[in-house]
């Protein structure tokens, strides 16, 4: 292991003593892992464009999450307004603002595993048992286990529309780099809908790293909107990895805007378990500077009759490094599956970079597949009309990548929270060199 993964291991937390049998035996687990393998290396196929050398900092320090709100601190204003708003300090829930509509349960993880929840427990289990047979995860995910009990526990009754959640992360600035990790599990019921706003945005700044993983289950029929917004500093890492599970015609849509951060790493897996399921998955990423931004998206198709979408755009100028890896697979017996998958980059900078790889398996009957990725500079036709129009140099860049990357933003049904994600991007859009 790496001298990093070794302090890491050393600063892992005792296990919960009074914790259930089955939790131990689910930490213990993790930190076997972790301890044999450490965190990823660009000899895993999957990291070989992402180095973690700015997450190797003097002291990093895994943080034992803080148990109440700390004086003077100050969430980030929330995007939009959510019928219910969940602050989240150090990976830990601290504070529930609005209530929660008929059906909606939300709660502390720590309370949630102290409770009778077999579906929670199975949630759990199923993704540890993917870890330990390499189906899934990596280093992260191990970490993000063995030190399990921060987080919150999300589920929607059947037939009930939970409404607009919304996660406000933030970590707290201290006198040496810490690391957080937090597990977020989401069940959806029987026709359950639920739209879920994650926010990762610190106003005071910091060198931390924050390590988030999100469960989700669909059940028959459930629909899941979820939108991931993160402008986190330029001395902040963020890793996070999401898993979704679904049933027979559940719905799942991801958007995803990634605005800052020094080091992102977001995972997302959607598993497609029952026939009929739809799941679409779009993002934008925008960086310069020094920043390095890693998306990887795959899924699987395990039924017939699935329907998935990805569409993600990037910007990329300074010296920014966008990495974006697409995989379907459709697999035996998924058939009359139909899978897109669309990946456009621009770059603004000679010494901009961006590594994109889609990927295709096929192994099923009756299948209508599409892919393409592309990376390129503007087209400079389309400024040299719109200059001719009368805008400026600058302003005709400015609005050809704004509108690139608003072709993201204008899938949100939420027009409002569209156009509010749609300002914030044009405010840190990347310039051309």
């Amino acid at each position: 292991m790496s001298d990093l993964s070794i302090q890491l291991a050393d600063s892992l937390p005792q296990n919960l003593a009074d914790a259930p049998g089955w939790l131990r035996s689910l930490r213990a687990r993790g930190a076997e892992q972790f301890r044999e393998h450490g965190l990823p290396t660009p000899r895993d196929e999957a990291w070989k464009y992402t180095r973690l050398g700015k997450l190797d900092r003097d002291g990093l320090t895994i943080v034992p999450p803080t148990e109440a709100e700390l004086p003077g601190f100050a969430h980030a204003s929330p995007l939009v307004e959510a019928e219910c708003q969940v602050n989240m300090l150090d990976g830990r829930m601290l504070s529930q603002v609005g209530e929660a509509a008929a059906g909606l349960t939300v709660s502390s993880l720590i309370d949630a595993l102290q409770g009778k929840t077999p579906a929670l427990k199975d949630l759990l289990e199923s993704l540890q048992a993917a870890v330990q047979d390499g189906r899934s995860a990596d280093g992260f995910t191990a970490l993000n286990t063995a030190t399990l009990d921060a987080g919150v526990f999300i589920h929607v009754a059947a037939g009930h529309d939970g409404g607009r959640l919304l996660l406000n992360w933030s970590s707290r600035v201290g006198d040496v780099p810490l690391m957080s990790n937090s597990r977020v599990c989401v069940i959806l019921e029987k026709g359950a809908k639920l739209e879920l706003l994650e926010q990762f945005e610190n106003p005071e700044g910091h060198a931390n790293t924050c390590n988030v993983v999100l469960q989700v289950d669909l059940q028959d029929s459930a629909g899941l909107q979820h939108v991931r917004f993160q402008q986190e500093p330029d001395t902040g890492v963020l890793i996070t990895r999401t898993e979704v599970s679904q049933q027979a015609k559940s719905e799942y849509a991801y958007y995803g805007f990634d605005l800052g951060g020094g080091l992102v790493r977001h995972d997302i897996h959607t598993s497609i378990m029952g026939s009929g399921a739809k799941s679409a998955l779009s993002g934008a990423y925008l960086l310069d500077g020094n920043r390095h931004v890693d998306n990887h998206a795959r899924v699987d198709h395990m039924a017939p009759g699935g329907v998935s979408e990805q569409y993600f755009r990037g910007v990329a100028g300074g010296s920014g490094r966008a990495v974006f890896n697409t995989a379907v697979c459709v697999h035996e017996g998924a058939d009359d599956t139909e899978a897109k998958q669309s990946n456009g980059n621009i770059l603004l900078s000679a010494r901009a970079e961006v590594d994109t790889k889609p990927e295709l398996e096929i192994y099923a009957d009756e299948v209508v597949a599409s892919h393409g990725a592309t990376v390129g500079q503007l087209d400079e036709q389309a400024v040299f009309y719109l200059r001719s129009r009368g805008l400026s140099e600058h302003a005709a860049r400015q609005l050809l990548t704004s509108a690139f990357c608003k072709s993201v933003s204008d899938k949100l049904a939420d027009r409002v929270l569209g156009d509010v994600i749609s300002e914030r991007m044009k405010q840190v859009m990347p310039q051309a060199d």
